[in-house]
């Protein structure tokens, strides 16, 4: 797996694909400093951070992280930092390289379980896997994508047993 993929390249995506490797990136990062990152390194360069889209579109399976220390640990900006891609200025950055809310979720959830090789007991509700899973107060793909990151949980199952409940 390959952390931080802010800047990676389109002809090095290609490389992830031949190496099998996974990328794990920061659209948290396209919120926080696509503007300082315009000015110091250019539309192009910038556009392209974090590039979910095109790592998706190459058969990747893409994971998106927080950066506990820089972001605060929510999921739900994650996922609408990847769908929305807006700078703090509201400017929309790299819109090729937005992705849609289930493949937001499938970054954090499925493929995360993959990158860590937990996929066989992590990651989706199936029979025989860890009922691991947060209730939700509406659902990210029916909303409008600019409310995802207010979407609060509700409640916090771990192994089958409520761990978080909201009041």
């Amino acid at each position: 797996m390959i952390i931080h993929s802010q800047f990676a390249r389109k002809d090095q995506l290609q490389k992830y694909v031949q190496y099998k490797l996974i990328p794990s990136f920061f659209t948290e990062h396209t919120f926080l400093f696509a503007d300082a990152h315009l000015a110091n390194r250019g539309k192009q360069q910038a556009y392209f951070m974090s590039p979910m889209r095109a790592a998706i579109d190459l058969g990747l399976r893409p994971t998106n992280h927080t950066d506990y220390g820089v972001a605060p640990i929510d999921q739900m900006v994650t996922i609408w930092t990847a769908v929305n891609r807006l700078s703090r200025t509201g400017e929309l950055i790299g819109p090729d390289q937005r992705i849609s809310p289930l493949e937001g979720l499938k970054a954090i959830t499925i493929n995360a379980a993959y990158q860590y090789g937990e996929e066989n007991s992590k990651g989706s509700l199936e029979p025989g896997k860890f009922a691991d899973l947060v209730i939700l107060d509406k659902d990210p793909l029916k909303v409008d994508p600019m409310t995802i990151k207010d979407i609060k949980v509700v409640e916090t199952i771990k192994e089958g047993k409520t761990i978080y409940k909201a009041n």
